[in-house]
C-alpha cells in the first residue's frame, strides 16, 4: 500500500457510539487485474498487548493498544457506516451454525460427490423453506431497520418451531369410535394452530 496515498496517515475517529475505534482510508491500484479499490483500514483501541506483542506501523501517533481491519470494498459508504456494516455481517454465523447443527450441513454422509452435493442443496432447500413458511404463516416479526443491516425479521430456529408446532404432547384416545388426537388445554398453542390451518385453507 503506498504510505503517500493514505490521507496523511493521520487516524480520524468514527464518531458518536465508537469514539474508541479510529481510521484512514486509500485507494489501493492492482495493477496485475487493472482494478483500483477503496481500502479503509481500523483500529480499535484495546486494554490489551497483542498477542504477538507488536504493533503494525499504520497510524500516527501510535498512542496503545489496537486490534485492526482492513477492509476492501465498492461501497460509498462512510467509514463509519461501512464499520458498522461489515459488524453485521457476523450475523451470518448464527445461519451456519443452524445449518450445521439442525439441517446435518456438517455431514458428509456418502463418498461419492454428486450425493454430497445433492444431500447440501437439500439441506439449504429445507433451510430455505423453514424460512419461507414462517415468512408465509405470519410466525416471522418484522424487525427495524438498523446501520448494521442485518436481518428483515426475527425469525425462530428450527429447533424451537419443531418442539412449538410438530413436537408436541398429545394423547391419542376413542371417542364414539373413533379416534382423536387430545391436547392439553393451552390458549396460545390453540391460537398459533388456528393461524397456521387459517393459512393453509386461504
Amino acid at each position: 500500500m503506498d504510505r503517500s496515498a493514505r490521507c496523511g496517515r493521520r487516524a480520524k475517529a468514527l464518531g458518536v457510539g465508537a469514539a474508541h475505534i479510529t481510521c484512514f482510508e486509500t485507494q489501493l491500484e492492482l495493477k496485475v487485474w487493472e482494478l483500483e479499490l477503496r481500502v479503509v483500514v481500523f483500529r480499535k483501541r484495546v486494554r490489551h498487548e497483542s498477542r504477538r506483542n507488536y504493533q503494525l506501523d499504520l497510524f500516527s501517533p501510535d498512542d496503545g493498544h489496537f486490534e485492526y481491519s482492513a477492509v476492501a470494498t465498492n461501497l460509498t459508504l462512510s467509514p463509519r457506516a461501512l464499520w458498522n456494516f461489515i459488524a453485521g455481517r457476523g450475523a451470518q454465523e448464527k445461519t451456519f451454525a443452524e445449518l450445521k447443527g439442525e439441517f446435518a450441513l456438517d455431514a458428509v454422509p456418502t463418498n461419492h460427490y454428486a450425493a454430497n452435493s445433492a444431500w447440501l442443496q437439500l439441506s439449504i432447500l429445507a433451510h430455505n423453506l423453514t424460512i419461507g413458511f414462517q415468512l408465509s404463516f405470519n410466525l416471522a416479526t418484522a424487525k427495524p431497520n438498523t446501520a448494521k443491516r442485518t436481518y428483515s425479521y426475527w425469525l425462530v430456529s428450527m429447533k424451537t418451531l419443531r418442539f412449538t408446532i410438530i413436537n408436541r404432547a398429545a394423547r391419542v384416545t376413542r371417542i364414539h369410535g373413533r379416534k382423536i388426537l387430545r391436547f392439553s388445554h393451552n390458549p396460545a398453542t390453540q391460537v398459533l394452530y388456528d393461524q397456521v390451518l387459517d393459512r393453509l385453507a386461504a
